[in-house]
């Protein structure tokens, strides 16, 4: 027997597969959460080194300064432009200088920032964050 035009043999049971509306919607929900998921960890990976560069600049540009200037001075000019490159996570972000060791010429500036959470707030508040940072920096002063 010859087949016609536009005729498709039978299945054997009727049913049409992969085609349904259910495995679909299933299919882009899958998608959109992984989409989700790895839009949150770059940008958290991006808020911490951002965060973390303009930290140890900061750091950096107080053991760098002159043998004879003024320390605190150098210290709160440092925080201020940290703050100003930070633009609007300054406020979430808390930076602090050790104090000085007497015979130690090292500069220690301490970070706590905030990550991104990786599941929305509605879901999980308080859940898995990413990008967190709480260290301290520690950089050798030059000219000590």
């Amino acid at each position: 027997m010859g087949r016609t035009r536009g005729h498709h043999p039978s299945t054997g049971d009727g049913l049409e597969r992969g085609t349904g509306l259910l495995p679909t919607a299933f299919g882009l929900a899958v998608l959109l959460a992984m989409l989700g998921l790895v839009s949150n960890v770059a940008l958290g990976l991006w808020s911490r080194t951002t965060t973390e560069s303009i930290a140890y600049e900061a750091a950096r540009s107080v053991a760098t300064a002159e043998p004879g200037a003024d320390r605190e001075a150098v210290r709160e000019q440092a925080l201020e432009r940290a703050c100003d490159q930070l633009g609007g996570n300054c406020s979430d972000v808390r930076m602090s200088f050790g104090p000085e060791v007497e015979g130690q010429p090292m500069v220690a500036l301490h970070v706590e920032a905030p990550g991104v959470g990786l599941l929305p707030r509605l879901i999980a508040d308080g859940g898995p964050v990413v990008g967190g940072l709480n260290r301290t920096i520690r950089i050798r002063q030059e000219g000590m």
